[in-house]
Protein backbone atom coordinates (compact mmCIF):
# COMPACT_ATOMS: atom_id res chain seq x y z
CA UNK A 1 0.00 0.00 0.00
CA UNK A 2 1.58 3.32 -1.06
CA UNK A 3 1.45 6.17 1.89
CA UNK A 4 -1.06 8.84 0.59
CA UNK A 5 -0.47 12.38 -0.09
CA UNK A 6 -0.76 15.36 2.64
CA UNK A 7 -3.40 17.32 2.24
CA UNK A 8 -3.43 20.23 -0.11
CA UNK A 9 -1.41 23.03 1.24
CA UNK A 10 0.33 20.89 3.78
CA UNK A 11 3.88 19.61 3.22
CA UNK A 12 3.61 16.74 5.04
CA UNK A 13 1.22 14.72 7.56
CA UNK A 14 2.72 16.16 10.18
CA UNK A 15 2.49 19.67 9.12
CA UNK A 16 -1.46 18.81 8.60
CA UNK A 17 -1.58 17.02 12.08
CA UNK A 18 -0.58 20.33 14.09
CA UNK A 19 -2.29 22.80 12.33
CA UNK A 20 -5.64 20.27 12.94
CA UNK A 21 -4.81 19.09 16.22
CA UNK A 22 -7.67 19.28 18.93
CA UNK A 23 -6.08 21.76 21.70
CA UNK A 24 -8.76 21.96 23.59
CA UNK A 25 -7.96 19.56 26.25
CA UNK A 26 -4.80 21.38 26.64
CA UNK A 27 -6.81 24.54 26.79
CA UNK A 28 -9.49 23.13 29.48
CA UNK A 29 -6.16 21.95 31.43
CA UNK A 30 -4.87 25.36 32.09
CA UNK A 31 -8.18 27.46 31.89
CA UNK A 32 -8.46 27.28 35.74
CA UNK A 33 -4.97 26.86 37.00
CA UNK A 34 -3.13 29.71 35.37
CA UNK A 35 -3.00 33.35 34.56
CA UNK A 36 -2.37 34.32 31.06
CA UNK A 37 -3.90 30.60 29.59
CA UNK A 38 -2.40 30.34 26.03
CA UNK A 39 -5.19 30.07 23.64
CA UNK A 40 -6.16 26.61 21.41
CA UNK A 41 -4.18 28.79 18.49
CA UNK A 42 -0.75 29.53 20.55
CA UNK A 43 -0.95 25.47 21.82
CA UNK A 44 -1.09 24.67 17.70
CA UNK A 45 1.86 27.48 17.39
CA UNK A 46 3.84 25.76 20.27
CA UNK A 47 3.42 22.57 18.50
CA UNK A 48 4.34 24.33 15.38
CA UNK A 49 7.42 25.53 16.79
CA UNK A 50 8.62 21.91 18.23
CA UNK A 51 7.95 20.58 15.06
CA UNK A 52 10.35 23.24 13.54
CA UNK A 53 12.68 22.84 15.93
CA UNK A 54 13.01 19.14 15.08
CA UNK A 55 13.69 19.65 11.59
CA UNK A 56 16.33 22.30 11.85
CA UNK A 57 17.97 19.67 14.24
CA UNK A 58 17.81 16.47 11.58
CA UNK A 59 19.46 19.11 8.92
CA UNK A 60 21.48 20.03 11.37
CA UNK A 61 22.70 17.83 13.77
CA UNK A 62 25.11 19.80 16.15
CA UNK A 63 22.15 22.03 17.20
CA UNK A 64 21.06 19.20 19.48
CA UNK A 65 24.63 18.74 21.12
CA UNK A 66 25.16 22.52 21.71
CA UNK A 67 21.62 22.46 23.45
CA UNK A 68 22.18 19.13 25.07
CA UNK A 69 25.86 20.09 26.64
CA UNK A 70 25.25 24.16 26.87
CA UNK A 71 25.60 24.75 30.45
CA UNK A 72 28.57 22.74 30.39
CA UNK A 73 29.80 24.84 27.43
CA UNK A 74 28.98 27.89 29.34
CA UNK A 75 30.70 26.90 32.16
CA UNK A 76 33.92 25.68 30.10
CA UNK A 77 33.32 29.08 28.10
CA UNK A 78 32.66 31.30 29.61
CA UNK A 79 29.76 32.45 27.45
CA UNK A 80 25.84 32.18 28.22
CA UNK A 81 24.40 28.84 27.63
CA UNK A 82 22.28 30.97 24.93
CA UNK A 83 24.36 32.57 22.78
CA UNK A 84 26.32 29.14 22.08
CA UNK A 85 22.77 27.52 21.54
CA UNK A 86 21.83 30.56 19.07
CA UNK A 87 25.61 31.29 17.27
CA UNK A 88 27.86 27.70 17.79
CA UNK A 89 30.83 27.77 19.08
CA UNK A 90 33.69 30.21 17.80
CA UNK A 91 37.22 30.01 16.76
CA UNK A 92 38.29 32.29 20.03
CA UNK A 93 36.73 29.31 21.75
CA UNK A 94 39.69 26.67 20.78
CA UNK A 95 43.28 26.69 21.52
CA UNK A 96 46.46 24.92 20.26
CA UNK A 97 44.91 21.82 22.56
CA UNK A 98 44.26 18.03 21.74
CA UNK A 99 42.01 15.73 22.91
CA UNK A 100 42.87 11.83 23.51
CA UNK A 101 40.11 9.11 23.27
CA UNK A 102 41.63 5.35 24.02
CA UNK A 103 39.48 2.49 23.98
CA UNK A 104 39.84 -0.23 25.93
CA UNK A 105 40.57 -2.18 22.38
CA UNK A 106 43.43 -0.39 22.28
CA UNK A 107 41.86 2.01 19.08
CA UNK A 108 42.18 5.52 19.83
CA UNK A 109 41.51 8.83 18.64
CA UNK A 110 43.23 11.76 18.40
CA UNK A 111 41.63 15.74 17.85
CA UNK A 112 43.52 18.97 17.44
CA UNK A 113 42.46 22.46 18.62
CA UNK A 114 39.45 20.64 20.59
CA UNK A 115 38.22 20.39 23.98
CA UNK A 116 35.98 17.76 25.34
CA UNK A 117 33.32 18.21 28.23
CA UNK A 118 31.53 15.47 30.71
CA UNK A 119 32.06 14.29 34.08
CA UNK A 120 33.76 11.30 35.05
CA UNK A 121 32.53 9.14 37.54
CA UNK A 122 34.71 8.28 40.33
CA UNK A 123 33.37 4.59 40.19
CA UNK A 124 34.60 4.37 36.83
CA UNK A 125 31.03 3.86 35.37
CA UNK A 126 30.30 3.76 31.51
CA UNK A 127 29.45 7.90 31.12
CA UNK A 128 28.58 10.02 27.83
CA UNK A 129 31.32 12.55 27.04
CA UNK A 130 31.46 15.21 24.07
CA UNK A 131 33.90 16.46 22.07
CA UNK A 132 34.27 19.75 20.08
CA UNK A 133 36.57 20.57 17.95
CA UNK A 134 36.89 23.80 15.35
CA UNK A 135 37.85 22.08 12.57
CA UNK A 136 36.15 18.04 12.11
CA UNK A 137 33.00 18.38 14.09
CA UNK A 138 31.79 17.57 17.10
CA UNK A 139 31.86 14.24 18.55
CA UNK A 140 29.86 12.31 21.51
CA UNK A 141 31.46 8.73 22.73
CA UNK A 142 30.34 6.58 25.70
CA UNK A 143 33.51 6.28 27.44
CA UNK A 144 33.47 2.86 30.15
CA UNK A 145 35.61 1.03 32.13
CA UNK A 146 39.10 0.60 30.37
CA UNK A 147 38.53 3.37 28.32
CA UNK A 148 40.52 6.72 29.03
CA UNK A 149 39.83 10.61 27.64
CA UNK A 150 42.49 13.06 28.29
CA UNK A 151 43.18 16.33 27.55
CA UNK A 152 46.82 17.80 26.61
CA UNK A 153 47.77 21.57 25.99
CA UNK A 154 50.01 21.90 22.87
CA UNK A 155 51.24 25.25 24.10
CA UNK A 156 54.77 26.42 24.84
CA UNK A 157 57.70 24.19 24.51
CA UNK A 158 55.68 20.94 24.11
CA UNK A 159 53.91 21.91 21.00
CA UNK A 160 56.60 21.96 17.89
CA UNK A 161 55.01 22.59 14.58
CA UNK A 162 55.53 19.86 12.07
CA UNK A 163 56.90 20.54 8.73
CA UNK A 164 53.47 20.80 7.27
CA UNK A 165 52.22 23.28 9.72
CA UNK A 166 55.03 25.55 9.22
CA UNK A 167 54.56 25.64 5.43
CA UNK A 168 50.93 26.47 5.83
CA UNK A 169 51.84 29.08 8.16
CA UNK A 170 54.30 30.72 5.44
CA UNK A 171 51.56 30.35 2.58
CA UNK A 172 50.84 33.78 1.49
CA UNK A 173 46.82 34.12 1.62
CA UNK A 174 44.84 34.09 -2.13
CA UNK A 175 41.63 34.77 -3.31
CA UNK A 176 38.82 35.08 -0.67
CA UNK A 177 41.58 34.47 2.55
CA UNK A 178 41.66 37.68 4.59
CA UNK A 179 44.90 39.66 3.97
CA UNK A 180 45.05 38.86 0.29
CA UNK A 181 45.72 41.41 -2.26
CA UNK A 182 42.60 40.24 -4.11
CA UNK A 183 40.07 40.27 -0.62
CA UNK A 184 38.86 43.67 -0.58
CA UNK A 185 37.66 43.39 -4.33
CA UNK A 186 36.59 39.94 -4.44
CA UNK A 187 34.37 40.81 -1.06
CA UNK A 188 32.72 43.89 -3.25
CA UNK A 189 32.09 40.99 -6.05
CA UNK A 190 30.56 38.40 -3.58
CA UNK A 191 28.35 41.86 -1.94
CA UNK A 192 26.75 42.17 -5.36
CA UNK A 193 26.66 38.69 -6.62
CA UNK A 194 24.51 38.29 -3.20
CA UNK A 195 22.24 41.09 -3.88
CA UNK A 196 21.78 39.65 -7.05
CA UNK A 197 20.65 36.49 -6.19
CA UNK A 198 18.72 37.60 -3.71
CA UNK A 199 16.41 39.80 -5.99
CA UNK A 200 16.11 36.55 -8.53
CA UNK A 201 15.00 34.40 -4.88
CA UNK A 202 12.50 37.04 -4.37
CA UNK A 203 11.05 37.53 -7.67
CA UNK A 204 10.97 33.39 -7.66
CA UNK A 205 9.61 33.27 -3.90
CA UNK A 206 6.54 35.95 -5.25
CA UNK A 207 5.92 34.07 -8.45
CA UNK A 208 5.35 30.52 -6.44
CA UNK A 209 3.50 32.43 -3.12
CA UNK A 210 0.80 34.72 -4.22
CA UNK A 211 -2.08 35.52 -1.46
CA UNK A 212 -0.88 34.24 1.55
CA UNK A 213 -2.92 34.45 4.75
CA UNK A 214 -1.20 34.52 7.48
CA UNK A 215 -1.64 33.64 11.02
CA UNK A 216 -1.27 36.65 13.32
CA UNK A 217 2.36 35.36 14.61
CA UNK A 218 3.06 34.91 10.95
CA UNK A 219 2.55 38.61 10.19
CA UNK A 220 4.85 39.43 13.15
CA UNK A 221 7.74 37.80 11.47
CA UNK A 222 6.80 38.58 8.36
CA UNK A 223 7.05 41.95 9.12
CA UNK A 224 10.50 41.16 10.57
CA UNK A 225 11.26 39.51 7.51
CA UNK A 226 10.25 42.70 5.39
CA UNK A 227 12.51 44.82 7.73
CA UNK A 228 15.82 42.18 7.71
CA UNK A 229 15.18 42.29 3.71
CA UNK A 230 15.56 46.14 3.54
CA UNK A 231 18.74 45.57 5.48
CA UNK A 232 20.02 43.86 2.96
CA UNK A 233 19.49 45.79 0.25
CA UNK A 234 15.44 45.08 -0.38
CA UNK A 235 12.57 47.01 -0.38
CA UNK A 236 9.92 45.02 -0.38
CA UNK A 237 6.21 44.80 0.59
CA UNK A 238 5.09 42.94 3.94
CA UNK A 239 3.35 40.63 1.46
CA UNK A 240 6.30 40.04 -0.50
CA UNK A 241 8.51 39.44 2.28
CA UNK A 242 5.89 36.66 3.77
CA UNK A 243 6.48 34.86 0.46
CA UNK A 244 9.93 34.49 0.96
CA UNK A 245 10.03 33.30 3.74
CA UNK A 246 6.69 30.49 2.88
CA UNK A 247 9.22 29.69 -0.12
CA UNK A 248 11.69 29.24 2.73
CA UNK A 249 10.41 27.27 4.76
CA UNK A 250 8.74 24.99 2.09
CA UNK A 251 12.84 24.24 1.36
CA UNK A 252 12.93 22.67 4.66
CA UNK A 253 9.44 21.04 4.09
CA UNK A 254 7.84 22.83 6.84
CA UNK A 255 4.68 25.12 6.68
CA UNK A 256 6.45 28.20 8.60
CA UNK A 257 10.17 28.09 9.94
CA UNK A 258 10.86 29.59 12.53
CA UNK A 259 13.75 32.09 12.89
CA UNK A 260 11.96 34.89 11.74
CA UNK A 261 11.25 36.00 15.71
CA UNK A 262 13.70 39.07 15.46
CA UNK A 263 14.95 40.95 12.53
CA UNK A 264 18.83 40.39 13.15
CA UNK A 265 17.66 36.49 13.23
CA UNK A 266 15.46 36.55 9.62
CA UNK A 267 18.72 38.59 8.05
CA UNK A 268 20.53 36.39 9.08
CA UNK A 269 18.76 33.16 8.12
CA UNK A 270 17.87 34.89 4.93
CA UNK A 271 21.66 35.28 3.70
CA UNK A 272 22.65 32.06 5.19
CA UNK A 273 19.96 29.97 3.27
CA UNK A 274 20.00 32.47 -0.23
CA UNK A 275 20.30 30.42 -3.44
CA UNK A 276 23.32 30.95 -4.97
CA UNK A 277 23.83 31.39 -8.72
CA UNK A 278 26.81 29.11 -9.30
CA UNK A 279 27.12 30.89 -12.87
CA UNK A 280 28.17 33.80 -11.09
CA UNK A 281 31.31 32.23 -10.24
CA UNK A 282 33.90 31.13 -13.17
CA UNK A 283 35.96 27.71 -12.73
CA UNK A 284 38.62 27.37 -10.46
CA UNK A 285 41.98 27.23 -12.96
CA UNK A 286 45.36 25.60 -11.96
CA UNK A 287 48.34 27.49 -10.35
Amino acid sequence: MSTPAPPTDFQSWLDYAVATMDARGAYLDRIFSEEGTPSQHDIRSAAQEELDHLRKKAVMPWVGMLEYWQIALSQRLGRSAADIVEDNLLAADFSDGSVHVQFKDGSDLTFRRAFYVGETPADGAIHRVAVFTEQCGYHEFWIGPGDQISATSMSGARYKPSDEDLAWDSMAPVGREFGSPDFDKLMDEDAKKFKSDLAQWIQKSSDANVALQLEEDEISDARNVQLALHELGQDVTIDVAASVWKQYSQSLMASWMSGAETVQSAARTLYLNCPRDQSHHGPLTGG
